[in-house]
């Protein structure tokens, strides 16, 4: 097997890891409910899923990604990379600057009160992130597979 289809397939495979992670976390939320204890521990699995599972997914993609720009039939001059590497470092700053703090309160607020209007909050600021995280995702996917310009 060629370097380049090697990693391609490791590209592709931490792509549907990544984002396949990131698609659970609605589902789990949702099926914690309001319990306290039953929803302080799917949001701290969530936060471990993202760390230990999601984030060093992504890190591979982008490698990989870079990898076949370098050694592959490709260049950075399209635009369909360059777009997509634009979306990425969006992904990279909407993870870091907002998820992550997001998760964080949505945390703290299920431990006080999950019932709460501060736990609700949290909760719509996380939900409307994830969203957008995985919107943007989906279209780099786009781009990668339709190469449009």
């Amino acid at each position: 097997m060629d370097p380049i289809t090697l990693l391609k397939i490791v590209h592709i495979v931490a792509a549907i890891v990544a984002l396949g992670s990131n698609i659970t976390y609605g589902v789990w939320l949702r099926h914690a409910g309001l319990d306290r204890d039953r929803l302080v521990f799917v949001i701290g699995g969530i936060r471990r899923l993202d760390r230990l599972v999601a984030n060093p997914a992504y890190v591979v993609v982008l490698l990989t990604g870079l990898a076949m720009v370098i050694w592959g039939p490709f260049d950075f001059g399209a635009g369909w990379i360059q777009v997509a590497l634009g979306l990425y470092a969006l992904v990279v700053l909407i993870g870091i600057g907002l998820f992550a703090p997001a998760i964080r309160r949505q945390l703290a607020a299920a431990e006080t009160d999950p019932a709460s209007e501060e736990y609700r909050r949290a909760a719509r600021r996380g939900t409307a992130l994830g969203v957008l995280t995985i919107a943007i995702v989906l279209a780099i996917v786009v781009l990668m597979v339709a190469k449009p310009f």
